[in-house]
Order: C-alpha cells, then sequence, then structure tokens
C-alpha cells in the first residue's frame, strides 16, 4: 500500500525549493523592515511556515539517508503539497502580486504562510505515518 501512495522527488527540485525560500525569506524580511507596524505580523508568520517547512524538508532528507527515499504523495497534486516542488513559481507569483499590490502585504503573506505552514505539516504527517508502518509489524 505504501509503495503505491509514495513517489521519490529529484534532488533538483528541492535546490529549487531552498532558493524560493531563500528568496521568499529575503522578500518578507523587506516588506517587515519597510513598514514593521504594519508588516511585522505577516512577515513573522511567513518565517515561522517557512522554518517548519525546513523541519520538514530536514525529515524528509533524515527518512532519505534512513533508506528508501523521502515519502511524497502520488497522484492528482493536492494544492498543499504541490507548492513544494512548485515553490519556484509561487515565489514569482507572490512577488508579482507584491508589485501590484504592495499594500496587500499582510493579506498576501498570511495566505501564504497558510499554504507553506499546511504542505508542511502534511509532510510532517506523511513522514511519521511512513515510520510507524515501517515499525508496526502487524502493518
Amino acid at each position: 500500500m505504501v509503495e503505491e501512495t509514495v513517489s521519490r522527488p529529484s534532488v533538483r527540485s528541492a535546490g529549487r525549493a531552498l532558493l524560493a525560500s531563500v528568496a521568499l525569506a529575503g522578500l518578507t524580511a523587506a516588506f517587515a523592515w519597510a513598514a514593521p507596524e504594519r508588516n511585522g505580523w505577516a512577515a513573522l508568520a511567513l518565517a515561522v511556515a517557512l522554518a517548519l517547512d525546513g523541519l520538514a524538508q530536514g525529515a524528509g532528507a533524515w527518512l532519505a539517508r534512513r533508506g528508501g527515499g523521502p515519502p511524497r504523495i502520488a497522484g492528482l497534486p493536492s494544492l498543499v503539497l504541490a507548492f513544494g516542488p512548485a515553490a519556484g513559481l509561487g515565489t514569482v507569483l507572490f512577488a508579482v502580486a507584491l508589485a501590484a499590490w504592495p499594500a496587500g502585504f499582510p493579506i498576501l503573506a498570511s495566505a501564504l504562510a497558510g499554504l507553506i505552514a499546511m504542505g508542511a505539516i502534511a509532510r510532517l504527517v506523511l513522514a511519521w505515518i511512513v515510520l510507524r508502518i515501517a515499525q508496526d509489524p502487524e502493518a
């Protein structure tokens, strides 16, 4: 069952996701620096979501070193889990949206933080399930 629901991402997409996270962090820091009273909380939420995503990526890397490759849901892409491989596109869309509407940073950053956090939590839960299945003798 597990073999049917997981696939392996490429190393190239992991590098893009890291570069996109760094670009998002830089863009967030710039907006927080420009207007901390208005953008501070949204920037903090996005920074925490990026840190949680980094933790989830680290858990996936740990599972890959443990053997079998990092878990990833295959089949139809999830809106949340698809953001990891498409992180570069998400960063570009976020930057374009901010260029068109800079005053909307708190709203856009909060929404993006929610999507990133949901994806990170989904990856962490999937890693936990894979670890539990590997330890459960009845599975």
